[in-house]
């Protein structure tokens, strides 16, 4: 049989491969043979125990600071008030027993750490009241008006009380003798006047005591511890906790058909009739009754504002529309914004101030707080204090009292340190402090008081 050539090539080459790819195979399968020798399984490699966790060091305890009990705002220390409720109108600023205090982490010390604040609104800034509340003040009430407008915020008039219930001791001769000048104004009080009074003979000359005082040159102001109207118990008192009398309300009025209000009538007849002495004499007075109310330790002040703002202006009303008093300057010192009688009440508001013994600040938290008293700004007096003022303070926190008032002695002798003694001894006002408020150039006394009369058109 005769092949086609290309059929004989693709046959020899379909051998040709065959052959190759069957030798490929045969050496991959003598290679494959020979199987390795198994291994032995290796040991699990062994993990080292876990550590317990490791507990934090406790934490150290770390003792609470020691809270300090006194603020010091300015020159002065003023205790942390008691409780929140001691300042209720929220300015951080309170009032606890005889003396201004502040409340804890408040405005007045946000941190709490002993140091306060101050916020005293500049007497500059101030607009104030240039007229008496009263329109027919006599020409000599509204010439000493004027002059206490002229000095304020310029300088301040020195000022003592008298010892009220021991005639025999005179508080105008401890100061001259203390310091070789006199106070340009004694304070008064008509403690032992009224239907029923108190410490016999003693405490009923006040009326001509201050005649006395205003003819030499001096300034008169008037206070009134007002004895229970009632006659109490057999011994007439003020202290609330020492007598049951109570302002007589019907509703937010006074109640005039009451026992009560009858006997507070007689007594401010009594009053009225010593004021009207002064004015015959033409007389200004700074007068300033029902002061302190707002603490509640005297019962004009035990049945809160309300009552003694009625009770306020009645009096305002009484003596000068019923009684014609043209001489007096009203004063104001209820100590708190609540107990604000209005502006068309009050002639010159002020605060008593009884700070730590021998702190001769300028006690500018209390001014900045009498600032906010009224409504349109009037004169700020210091009207009762034991540390006088610093003038030099005054001026730096700009913190202008009108005046000052110093309280008055117990029954010791003079020059004894006790803390009765407001005056003479060094425990309020050390014999250094006296001479160096005394002698300052910012200080009034009674020599450097201009002549407030005659009065030519007093009739």
């Amino acid at each position: 049989m005769i092949y086609n050539n290309a059929e004989w090539f693709m046959s020899a080459k379909s051998q040709l491969l065959y052959s190759l790819i069957l030798s490929m195979s045969i050496s991959a399968c003598g290679s494959s043979s020979s199987s390795p020798e198994p291994k032995e399984p290796e040991s699990p490699i062994e993990q080292p125990e876990p550590e317990p966790p490791v507990e934090p060091p406790p934490e150290p305890t770390i003792p609470e600071p020691e809270l300090p009990s006194y603020v010091v705002v300015g020159d002065s220390e003023y205790p942390y008030c008691g409780a929140d409720d001691s300042d209720p109108d929220g300015d951080g600023w309170g009032w606890t027993g005889s003396e201004s205090c502040v409340v804890r982490n408040s405005a007045a010390d946000p941190d709490g750490d002993g140091s306060g604040i101050l916020s005293p609104v500049p007497v500059a800034d101030m607009l104030l009241t240039s007229e008496l509340v009263n329109p027919l003040a006599t020409s000599t009430t509204k010439a000493v008006f004027e002059y206490l407008h002229s000095i304020f915020g310029k300088q301040i008039l020195s000022g003592q009380q008298d010892l009220t219930w021991k005639d025999s001791t005179d508080m105008y001769q401890r100061v001259i003798n203390d310091t070789g000048k006199a106070p340009a104004i004694m304070g008064y009080d008509f403690m032992n006047y009224g239907v029923f009074s108190g410490d016999g003979g003693s405490g009923k000359s006040q009326t001509e005591e201050a005649i006395t005082h205003w003819q030499r040159g001096g300034l008169v102001t008037f206070a009134w511890h007002w004895r229970d109207p009632s006659g109490g118990n057999g011994w007439p008192e003020f202290y609330t906790d020492r007598t049951e009398f109570r302002i007589p309300m019907d509703g937010d009025s006074l109640d005039m058909d009451s026992e009560a209000f009858e006997q507070m009538e007689a007594d401010i007849e009594i009053i009225a009739a010593e004021l009207q002495k002064l004015q015959a004499h033409d007389i200004p007075v700074l007068w300033r009754p029902l002061h302190e109310a707002s603490g509640g330790w005297f019962w004009w002040g035990a049945s809160g504002p309300q009552a003694q703002i009625a009770l306020w202006q009645y009096l305002y009303d009484k003596l000068t529309n019923y009684y014609q008093l043209n001489n007096l300057i009203w004063v104001w010192n209820g100590q708190h914004a609540d107990w604000y009688p209005g502006d068309e009440y009050v002639d010159i508001a002020s605060m008593d101030v009884y700070a730590t013994a021998q702190q001769y600040g300028a006690e500018a938290h209390s001014y900045a707080s009498v600032q906010q008293f009224s409504h349109h700004s009037k004169l700020i007096a210091m009207s009762e204090n034991n540390n006088m003022p610093d003038p030099d303070a005054m001026a730096e926190e700009n913190a202008w009292w009108l005046y000052f008032t110093v309280w008055n002695d117990g029954s010791s002798a003079e020059g004894l340190t006790d803390p009765n003694n407001f005056w003479t001894g060094e425990y309020y006002n050390t014999a250094e402090h006296k001479q160096h408020v005394y002698g300052h150039e910012l200080v009034i006394t009674l020599d450097e008081l201009p002549s407030f009369q005659p009065s030519p058109n007093f009739p």
